[in-house]
């Protein structure tokens, strides 16, 4: 659990997304009956989470190259993990085409689109020199030149990665506004079609937990160099804390901005307890409808409480239990999905 905590993000529930998704099991793609059906902004927003998942690979690689060289003089052909090398990424020319079209289709979502277009263009600048160098370290071509190869490619990557990543948080602070507005259009055209049902109660609620679980941190983490690794490692002892091993195991450290905004939490808590008691209202009267998801959002949210005192006495930064609600949150995701009927797809 702590290696997930600190690999992806602040030590809360956020940090998990991204590795809980194989835990919901796969997620159909983008169809032609999809594309067309209504309403256009699921099918846009779809689209858009595809390119954010499917791109998510070249974050990756450059952490795993991160954690081998040094990052300000670039390879020297002797360190000790060289062999880790990088990830080779895919090719993404059709999603790209998808995406770049989808821009100038309604609905219409100018400031999402226009950076959108800007992190596209940005991974594919990136993306060959990654291959070219994931080539370079598969092959060992250092041996043979010094790392002289190695050190261009360095030159090279350095400047793209970092406009990559800067596009990507851009993109990704756009992009979930979006969903979650799709969302609530969502649910919006359930109430209207069918009153507050059983699929409304089981979308209400997960709108509200969605909401709560933004307000966390994606920081990414700070990963640690070999060195950096084996001084810790040396310096485990009796009194080392459960959260400095699980930085050791994973390699990666909390960033030092990531904290939690607890007059948001405290706000979307408040919005998140409302659609629990307007759940369990329908719940109590309808108690063979929700199957295995009925006790789930009444868990998550007395985790959510218990999380707050460790929240507002560390300002923020202690997320306390939130490996256990980030359990919930992820059974309450897969759970749901089945009765809510949301064609929306899952963004870590």
């Amino acid at each position: 659990m702590g290696i997930s905590l600190f690999r992806h993000g602040l030590a809360g529930i956020a940090g998990l997304l991204i590795c809980s998704v194989a835990s919901i099991g796969p997620i159909p793609p983008i169809g032609p009956a999809a594309a067309q059906g209504p309403p256009a902004a699921v099918a846009k927003a779809n689209l858009y989470i595809e390119v954010a998942k499917g791109t998510e690979r070249a974050v990756d690689s450059w952490e795993r190259y991160a954690s081998w060289v040094n990052m300000k003089t670039g390879p020297t052909g002797k360190e000790r993990y060289i062999s880790y090398g990088m990830y080779g990424l895919y090719d993404m020319a059709g999603l790209f085409k998808e995406a770049r079209a989808a821009a100038a289709r309604k609905p219409d979502t100018p400031a999402l689109d226009r950076v959108i277009q800007r992190y596209l263009d940005a991974y594919e600048a990136l993306a060959p020199v990654i291959n070219q160098a994931d080539d370079y370290y598969e092959q060992k071509k250092y041996r043979a030149d010094n790392a002289a190869g190695g050190k261009a490619l360095h030159l090279r990557m350095v400047p793209l990665a970092n406009t990559f990543l800067t596009e990507r948080d851009s993109m990704m602070k756009q992009l979930r506004p979006f969903i979650r507005e799709t969302e609530q259009q969502e649910l919006l055209a359930i109430e209207a079609r069918e009153g507050r049902s059983r699929a409304w109660q089981v979308a209400q609620v997960m709108h509200a937990a969605n909401l709560i679980v933004d307000v966390f941190p994606r920081a990414r983490p700070v990963v640690m160099s070999a060195d950096e690794i084996d001084e810790k490692i040396m310096a485990i002892g009796p009194r080392t804390s459960g959260a400095k091993l699980d930085e050791i195991i994973a390699g990666v450290k909390p960033p030092a901005t990531a904290a939690v905004d607890v007059g948001r939490f405290d706000k979307a808590l408040k919005e998140y307890a409302a659609a629990v008691d307007t759940f369990d209202r329908f719940a109590q009267a309808n108690p063979d409808k929700l199957e295995d998801f009925k006790p789930l959002p009444r868990r998550l949210l007395d985790g959510l409480r218990a999380l707050r005192e460790p929240l507002v006495r560390s300002q923020g930064r202690d997320a306390g239990s939130a490996g256990r609600v980030a359990d919930i949150y992820f059974s309450m995701v897969s759970e749901s999905s089945s009765i809510s009927g949301s064609r929306l797809q899952f963004l870590p």
